[in-house]
């Protein structure tokens, strides 16, 4: 059979039944604070693995489309804003 713990309470700690109703309220206010940062931090979470998701898919289809471009005209640089190419000069 389990004994019950005896807690000390110290002597100089006068016996009240509940808290003032300002520290409630701040007590309240506090919990609701610490409920929506953790929330935000949950969304937060969602939405970077959302990204992380929409990188890797994003990837993929670049190095796919990157190496059928090499494939149809080589090493060669492709410029993004006019289509044209050229050769890679070495360094």
């Amino acid at each position: 059979m389990a004994k019950a713990k005896m807690t000390k309470v110290a002597k100089d700690v006068k016996p009240v039944e509940k808290i003032s109703n300002e520290q409630l309220e701040t007590l309240k206010e506090l919990q609701i604070k610490l409920n929506n940062v953790l929330l935000n931090l949950g969304n937060a979470e969602l939405a970077k693995q959302s990204m992380l998701s929409a990188h890797t898919s994003l990837k993929a289809e670049w190095d796919t489309m990157t190496a059928s471009l090499e494939k149809e005209y080589g090493q060669v640089n492709i410029s993004l804003e006019d289509g044209s190419i050229s050769p890679i000069e070495e360094a």
